[in-house]
């Protein structure tokens, strides 16, 4: 009897929670990250008391696919795609410096024919947001279990399982100014996945720990410009694979807008961000051959005429390699793009990108086979459609091509299908630039990224 008024007092205080304190009941914006986060629980789409909620219904890839694997297997494999998810997000402010933040992404991949790539997929996050006058932190952590396709080393679905811790300190110094010191602690496991009837879980689990420290300066309302130094530890699981084992030092800078376009398109205005710098990947192992070289992200765009937005992108970083004879190669894309805007709601664009893979000299225990570096080139196009605020539909046609760097032999594969968004996505917060996440510099740190 004393446990079920108990559960139903609890049951009665959970209900009133919503009500319990006055809107205005949320973190202050002394600072540049505290003011995202109130930004974002204040536009935040849907609200209940003192909550406030973000929803969407989202479909992606929905449409055929002319080679699910891109010629991974040899014979093309067709078939129809569609992959739903319903992130949702919910915030509450705790008291009138603390906000909770948590967030879930179920995610179901469906392909006609093949059905042993259905799946389904979850990531979940909880965050918790201190905005104090000068100082802004953050604690959280992330649960992650999808199926994701790995790299251009392997572009087949493979299930990824990771669990991350995070925590961030920043102090704004001035007005222009401020620091921060960034942790993430990340487990990666894959399972029973194979690859050339080699367990991945014996090639690629692993823990990494990183830190970074950053500085930013903010000269106007439009610009912040950063750098960070960065520090990683990577510690694989198991033994067949410690040679793996590596520490990363990078040191990086760029900038991110601020303030976007209040009109699409017009001439003059830059939206996006750039990060760039230098990685010395470390290999514990006396056997293994080091590494160094360019690291960064950049993706940029710029309206050039009236109604019409020229795009920049470039990604290039240190991934760990699926093959038992390598410990890493360099994945490398880039290409430019252009978007027009045929009204206030539509518009149309075309993309173009390249990539490619390279792998560092052989260490003690030999390098990869033959054929294993690649170079892509990739055609989309796109007729974007706003219908309402909260329904937005995309056509997406794209066009593929794989070439074996050794042989010249290649594979094609073609897509035509459409995306839908309704509702609201999530917002981002305090997703700062410049280190804090894994569009700092190398693809291997994962992050909480939203």
């Amino acid at each position: 009897m004393k446990g079920t008024r108990f559960l139903a007092l609890a049951g009665f205080v959970l209900a009133l929670w919503p009500f319990a304190a006055p809107d205005a009941a949320y973190g202050q914006n002394n600072t540049w990250a505290g003011a995202g986060v109130a930004a974002m629980f204040e536009s935040a789409r849907w609200r209940l008391g003192i909550l406030r909620f973000n929803a969407a219904m989202e479909l992606a890839n929905a449409g055929y696919n002319s080679d699910i694997y891109f010629g991974q297997l040899g014979d093309p494999v067709p078939d129809g795609t569609l992959s739903a998810s319903t992130p949702v997000q919910v915030l509450s402010p705790l008291s009138k410096t603390i906000i909770l933040d948590l967030y879930d992404s179920p995610r179901y991949d469906f392909y006609v024919n093949t059905e042993r790539q259905r799946a389904w997929n979850n990531t979940f996050s909880g965050l918790l947001h201190f905005n104090f006058t000068r100082v802004y932190v953050r604690i959280g952590g992330e649960l992650a279990n999808n199926r994701r396709r790995m790299s251009q080393e392997l572009d087949v679905p493979i299930r990824e399982i990771s669990n991350r811790l995070d925590g961030l300190v920043l102090w704004q110094t001035s007005r222009a100014t401020s620091l921060s010191l960034h942790y993430g602690g990340t487990t990666f496991d894959y399972g029973n996945a194979e690859f050339g009837q080699r367990s991945l879980a014996e090639v690629l689990n692993r823990k990494v720990n990183t830190f970074d420290l950053s500085a930013y300066v903010q000269p106007n309302p439009r610009f912040r410009f950063f750098i960070t130094g960065q520090y990683g530890n990577f510690a694989f699981t198991a033994a067949s694979s410690r040679f793996k084992d590596s520490r990363s030092y990078a040191m990086l800078g760029g900038f991110t807008s601020v303030i976007q376009e209040e009109a699409p398109g017009r001439a003059g205005g830059i939206v996006g961000s750039a990060s760039l710098g230098y990685m010395r990947f470390d290999v514990l192992d006396a056997g293994q051959v080091d590494g160094s070289g360019l690291v960064g992200d950049v993706d940029l765009s710029v309206g050039i005429l009236k109604l019409t937005t020229a795009k920049l992108f470039f990604s290039r970083s240190f991934r760990f390699s699926i093959y038992s004879g390598a410990t890493r190669f360099i994945q490398m894309s880039y290409g430019a793009g252009i978007s027009r805007y045929l009204s206030s709601r539509t518009s149309i664009s075309y993309d173009l990108s390249f990539g490619q893979s390279a792998y560092p000299a052989a260490g003690a225990d030999g390098g990869v086979p033959s054929g294993a570096a690649r170079r892509y080139t990739v055609h989309r196009m796109s007729l974007n459609l706003a219908l309402s605020r909260d329904l937005r539909i995309a056509l997406v046609g794209s066009v593929g091509r794989r070439m074996f760097a050794e042989t010249n032999q290649a594979r094609n594969r073609s897509f035509l299908g459409l995306s839908l968004v309704y509702g609201a996505s999530p917002g981002m917060g305090s997703n700062l630039s410049g280190g804090t996440s894994s569009g700092s510099g190398s693809n291997l740190l994962g992050g909480i990224s939203r």
